[in-house]
């Protein structure tokens, strides 16, 4: 089995606090693809490869149409909170061990 390439750090690391703030006032909201790459300030095509890669935030498949939780967003960037580079650097080193 071939392993799969999971970008170690991305652009919106900087800015995740800001986007969770902006965020909080309607967890249950499902929000498209575009939605979502426009919130994070990434391409449509990344969020689409990390969906099948398996890194980006929690999606739901309703039909043939992928929406993206909230709530589950803001979750996801919150777990991408430091305080510090350290603390990035390290956690990266431990899931570059598995």
């Amino acid at each position: 089995m071939s392993k799969v390439y999971i970008p170690k750090q991305h652009h919106f690391d900087r800015s995740a606090d800001l986007l969770v703030e902006r965020a909080e006032d309607a967890p249950g909201d499902l929000l498209t693809t575009r939605q979502v790459a426009d919130w994070f300030q990434v391409s449509l095509q990344w969020l689409q490869i990390g969906r099948s890669r398996g890194y980006g935030p929690p999606f739901v498949r309703i039909g043939r149409r992928v929406r993206y939780p909230k709530g589950a967003s803001v979750q996801y960037l919150k777990a991408r909170l430091y305080q510090s580079t350290a603390e990035y650097t390290s956690e990266t080193e431990a899931a570059d061990q598995l």
